[in-house]
């Protein structure tokens, strides 16, 4: 699950950093859903080289 969100994240980062970080939002921040894959998904984008994906609000 954690490689497919990320991959999900990566792929609209992709086309903008803003379209990806609106994407990390939907999964982590606008609800609780997913959390437990979080730690994990964070993990595999800043490897993937997409830290500026990771937002808190």
């Amino acid at each position: 699950m954690s490689a497919f969100i990320a991959r999900m994240i990566e792929q609209n980062a992709k086309i903008s950093m803003e379209q990806g970080q609106q994407k990390y939002r939907a999964y982590f921040v606008n609800t609780s859903l997913y959390l437990n894959w979080k730690a994990e998904v964070d993990t595999i984008l800043r490897t993937d080289g997409f830290n500026d994906v990771i937002v808190e609000q």
